[in-house]
């Protein structure tokens, strides 16, 4: 069902990623344990569907280039391995399910593309079929902007796609607080903040077994123990 399927995660080095986003504004260390975990999360998510993975940090993208231009470099790279469709995601939102995956995968049969919109303007998933891939066009799609999906389906308004459930993502420490999705993942993840100590939460204390099973997976410093 899902043959000539890949997935990329596309996501920063850690250090970098850190050095941008600020979900644990007080402690630096606790930022970058958050991202390696939002990191293993994802993987974790991607690797259930069993369809392969790649990470855009694993090639050899140039620093100095745009968010468009990276974004396109590495989606090329996985079509160039003999993929006909890409699904592509971050690692920024927790409510992102392995349904939502294979979901895009199925969608892909019969469609160009399928989109996850945030509710920032921007996407959370872009699934890709490689008929449909202008690598000129998608560069300089405004990326990193609230009229990315508005400008995504004008350009693939001549192509048939399908739109998901649209999803929260994260990219501050306010947003990490307000998140009205997976709270028992993110309540989690706010252990790793010095602000955790004053934060009261009705939820805060849950404790199912999905975070018992992530805890065994996870390895950090010992006062993060992710």
């Amino acid at each position: 069902m899902y043959q000539s399927v890949a997935i990329l995660i596309f996501a920063r080095e850690v250090s970098k990623e850190s050095s941008l986003k600020f979900l644990s504004p007080k402690n630096q260390l606790a930022n970058k344990q958050i991202f390696q975990n939002l990191n293993i999360l994802t993987k974790q998510k991607t690797r259930s569907t069993q369809i392969p993975v790649f990470v855009s940090n694993e090639f050899d993208l140039d620093s100095n280039a745009s968010f468009g231009q990276n974004i396109t470099s590495a989606l090329s790279t996985v079509f160039d391995k003999g993929f006909e469709k890409v699904i592509c995601i971050g690692n920024d939102c927790p409510a992102l399910k392995t349904e939502h995956i294979l979901t895009s995968a199925e969608a892909l049969n019969t469609s160009d593309a399928v989109f996850g919109p945030d509710f920032r303007g921007g996407t959370y998933l872009i699934g890709l079929s490689k008929k449909a891939f202008d690598n000129v066009t998608f560069q300089y799609l405004p990326w990193q902007t609230p009229e990315l999906f508005q400008s995504i389906l004008a350009s693939f308004s001549e192509k048939k796609i399908q739109i998901l459930d649209q999803l929260q993502d994260i990219n501050t420490f306010q947003d990490l607080v307000l998140y009205s999705k997976e709270r028992h993942i993110v309540s989690f993840l706010l252990k790793f903040t010095n602000s955790f100590q004053v934060l009261k939460f009705s939820w805060i204390n849950i404790v199912i077994p999905e975070v018992l099973l992530f805890s065994r997976s996870f390895r950090g410093p010992p006062i993060f123990g992710f």
